[in-house]
């Protein structure tokens, strides 16, 4: 009988460990579900909204590709005014829009990524602006919305005072300088988006100062912005989009670097593009029986004596196939500059590389090496390189 009672007993004892170990699994289940349900939700984004908006007024989020806007989500402001989105989102930072109501871009550009947690206040009068905080490249995209909207404001006064001109009274005098108005305010919004570009860190308000502030991505920029996104965010899918259409430019475009020449000079050396480095070159693609050529070399004499000791170089390449004729060349206009060439004609790597098909041609080098212009004549150099040399 003991011995029943006693097998009876372990067998209680089993069931009951096996009931305590199965409800230490479900709890233990329970915490980890828990856990990774937690996980899942801080993957997502916050972003809240305040505005002077209506109660009930429409709040979309598009996400921006390359193409066009692909709405993710909206909202409706409450009696305050205010709107929040909470959405799972893309690991990587990516670009956004809120746009409000039935208007169209551009809208407020901000930047989100899972785990940010996003401020907007929202103002509208005239148009729509906002004062955008948190994630972790929010500061520089509003950095570059308060450049271009400052922008934006000042062109909008320039046509007002414009179009109270009347244009039949208007003077010579007064359409210059209304035009070169213009001019300069493009200049200057131009000016400090490369300088933006050059100076902030690298982040997806790069990539948007680059492809979405101008009617079409300038190559120069498109340049620029590869590279600082290259140094920066070697992996993000801007920089891969920037470095496909950099590449679609081909090697000699405005804000690339120059490529190499390395050739033979008129005394049996050689000279490399890039030991000029630190100085403002001129490269100029030449020849001793280029009429147009020589027709230039007056005018561009007189500039390099004027610089030539302020920082200015000129790279002359020339076309030549004899060597004679090229040196006489040379000591006939009096050309004191550098100068190389293969002796090859129309077949000279130099020239391939830099797509030359006709001469003069000619390529100004900043002094960190980059092409800063091509296509200009002697007229042109001077306005040219003096901001280089500055």
């Amino acid at each position: 009988m003991h011995l029943i009672h006693r097998k009876i007993e372990m067998k209680e004892m089993n069931i009951k460990s096996l009931i305590l170990a199965f409800t230490l699994l479900l709890t233990a289940t329970a915490c980890v579900n828990a856990s990774e349900a937690e996980k899942e939700a801080a993957k997502g984004f916050t972003l809240e909204g305040t505005s002077n908006l209506v109660e009930k007024s429409l709040v979309i989020l598009s996400r921006i590709t390359d193409a066009k806007l692909e709405i993710e989500d909206s909202a409706y402001t409450d009696k305050k005014g205010d709107f929040s989105f909470k959405k799972l989102g893309y690991d990587e930072s990516t670009l956004y829009y809120l746009t409000f109501g039935n208007t169209q871009p551009p809208g407020i550009p901000l930047i989100l990524e899972n785990g940010a947690k996003v401020t907007a206040e929202v103002t509208k009068s005239s148009g729509y602006t906002a004062k955008i905080a948190g994630g972790r490249y929010n500061a520089s995209m509003q950095k570059l919305y308060d450049i271009y909207t400052g922008h934006e404001a000042k062109m909008a006064a320039f046509n007002t005072e414009v179009a109270t001109i009347d244009p039949g009274s208007a003077t010579e005098e007064l359409r210059a300088n209304t035009t070169k108005r213009y001019s300069d305010m493009i200049i200057d919004r131009t000016s400090d988006i490369e300088d933006f570009i050059k100076t902030e860190p690298a982040s997806p308000a790069t990539y948007f100062a680059v492809m979405y502030l101008f009617q079409k991505p300038e190559p120069k920029f498109i340049v620029l912005g590869k590279d600082v996104m290259t140094k920066g965010l070697p992996n993000s899918m801007y920089t891969k989009n920037l470095t496909a259409l950099s590449m679609q430019l081909g090697p000699v475009v405005e804000g690339a670097m120059a490529p190499e020449i390395n050739l033979a000079t008129p005394d049996g050396g050689t000279l490399a593009l890039s030991s000029l480095r630190g100085k403002v070159v001129l490269i100029d693609f030449w020849a001793s029986w280029c009429g147009p050529c020589r027709k230039e070399n007056p005018a561009v004499k007189a500039i390099y004596e004027k610089y030539k000791n302020k920082g200015f170089e000129i790279y002359g390449v020339s076309l030549d196939n004899d060597g004679a004729k090229w040196k006489a060349a040379i000591a006939k206009d009096g050309l004191t500059w550098k100068h190389v060439s293969e002796l090859k004609g129309w077949t000279s790597t130099a020239g391939e590389a830099y797509g030359v098909s006709s001469i003069p041609a000619t390529f100004l080098i900043d002094k960190e090496g980059r092409i800063v212009k091509s296509g200009f004549r002697s007229h042109q150099l001077e306005a040219l390189i003096q901001p280089l040399l500055q």
